[in-house]
């Protein structure tokens, strides 16, 4: 198998991958209440990295957040998933992570000589650099209303006139005020604090425990076929 025809088949299998997991409930991004959850589907991005390359690592990333966008839009299960409706913190952060993937791995090739190690501190730090792109955003996106109200908006437009204009106070609803009073709570440090240490850091684990596995196999496969 030439490069080529690998570098197309490797996108093509793991963009099924991320829609499966971006569209199917509870699997790619799971919730385990209200506040807390995680997503896993960044790891089909840093696998594509590893053996891709920045185009199809920025590729597969850019799916990721379109997939993160459009399930923030259809499908919101916790209070600050309408956040994820701004772009700027769905797609930007994850196109970034899947982009420069490769060159933090080449760095860590570089610095250290044992492969599992490189591995384990590739999908830890990308996982970790990826936490710390979407958290602050986050944070900005949310204390200034840059977000689509999509818990309270639906039942606005059926109030509303067909034809009428929704205005700002009819996209204001319970998300506003929970993810108000939420981040009034503290600095944005103490936000990205929240958020790492319920989330961030089991998104690292998990990364570490499937992601490394997987590209040490992977080596193994590929090795043979060339």
């Amino acid at each position: 198998m030439n490069m080529k025809t690998r570098e197309l088949t490797l996108t093509a299998v793991l963009s099924a991958i991320v829609l499966v997991m971006a569209l199917v409930p509870n699997f790619g991004f799971i919730n385990v209440n209200a506040f807390v959850g995680f997503t896993i589907i960044h790891i089909p991005i840093l696998v594509g990295a590893y053996y891709g390359g920045r185009k199809v690592g920025g590729f597969l990333g850019a799916l990721f957040g379109i997939t993160s966008l459009f399930v923030a839009f259809t499908r919101p299960t916790s209070l600050l998933d309408p956040v994820f409706t701004n772009p700027i913190v769905s797609v930007l952060p994850r196109f970034l992570i899947g982009f420069f993937a490769y060159d933090v791995l080449k760095f860590f090739r570089k610095l250290v000589s044992n492969e599992f190690l490189q591995n384990g501190l590739f999908f830890g730090v990308m996982t970790l650099f990826h936490s710390l792109l979407v958290i602050p955003l986050m944070y900005i996106v949310a204390k200034n209303n840059w977000f689509f109200d999509v818990y309270d908006v639906l039942n606005r437009v059926l109030e509303t006139e067909v034809g009428a204009e929704l205005t700002q106070a009819d996209t204001i609803g319970t998300i506003d005020f929970i993810a108000s009073y939420f981040l009034s709570s503290g600095t944005i440090f103490g936000f990205i604090a929240t958020i790492f240490i319920f989330n961030s850091l089991l998104e690292i684990a998990v990364a570490i425990v499937v992601g490394v596995p997987v590209a040490n196999r992977l080596n193994v496969v590929l090795n043979n076929q060339e």
